[in-house]
């Protein structure tokens, strides 16, 4: 069964009840984007954690902050952000696979770092690598594939449509989250359009299990919720009439 949400972002843990107390559609938490920004909230993940839950605001998915995964560190942060997944009751975690001089030394302590959280969390929390086709990733979407890693398939990462397709077809039962938008040329995350709604068709044809977050550029937050009643009307999914959603802006979109 599909589960449709929206991505919502915090900076700082004053925001948190502006952003979570009136929300009324599931979503997928964003931590803050950069890391400057995260570090001063590290220490207070369980209390966040505890405030979204008393809102009864449901959470889908977790995307963590912006940050290597190629380093002993991650084995720090990536904890914290997969206990804090556990306390809101979240099985996945969206994360970017880091710009890096690539070698296949790099992989391999990314490899042996996503490893550790595996033999930890024992499939509880799963962490999975989102698509972007620069070379300079640690992973690109291919390599995803090739090295068996749970994935996180943006369709405004991906500029050509018959590799989403692949992807699609060839890997979809390691595809746990979808991040739904069009994009224009060098344009991400507009709102969906037919192509868009061809892949959600599919994945409900398919019987495909996961969530379909939307992304949407800031200026087009407000045909969110629309566009979220018609996905349901065309997959048969959970009902948001007359919910209300108030958004915040998360700095990795804002122009």
């Amino acid at each position: 069964m599909i589960k449709f949400g929206i991505r919502q972002s915090f900076d700082s843990i004053e925001q948190i009840e502006d952003r979570y107390s009136k929300i009324k559609v599931p979503i997928e938490v964003a931590l803050p984007y950069y890391w400057d920004i995260y570090e001063p909230i590290r220490g207070h993940l369980a209390e966040i954690a505890e405030k979204i839950k008393s809102y009864g605001t449901e959470v889908l998915s977790i995307h963590a902050v912006q940050a290597p995964i190629t380093d002993e560190r991650f084995k720090a942060w990536g904890r914290e952000i997969a206990d804090f997944a556990k306390d809101l009751g979240v099985k996945t975690i969206t994360l970017h696979p880091n710009n890096i001089n690539k070698s296949d030394e790099a992989q391999k302590e990314a490899l042996k770092n996503l490893e550790y959280f595996t033999g930890m969390y024992s499939g509880d929390v799963i962490f999975c690598i989102e698509t972007f086709e620069g070379k300079r990733r640690v992973f690109t979407p291919d390599e995803t594939v090739r090295f068996n890693l749970p994935m996180t398939l943006d369709t405004s990462h991906i500029r050509d449509n018959e590799k989403i397709w692949s992807l699609l077809k060839s890997y979809k039962e390691n595809i746990l989250n979808v991040h739904l938008s069009a994009r224009d040329g060098s344009k991400q995350h507009l709102p969906i359009d037919d192509f868009c709604k061809e892949v959600v068709k599919y994945l409900t044809e398919s019987k495909w299990n996961g969530n379909v977050i939307l992304e949407y550029l800031f200026e087009f937050h407000d045909q969110m919720l629309s566009d979220i009643k018609m996905l349901d009307a065309q997959s048969g999914g959970f009902s948001p009439s007359g919910f209300r959603i108030a958004l915040y802006v998360p700095a990795s979109l804002r122009n």
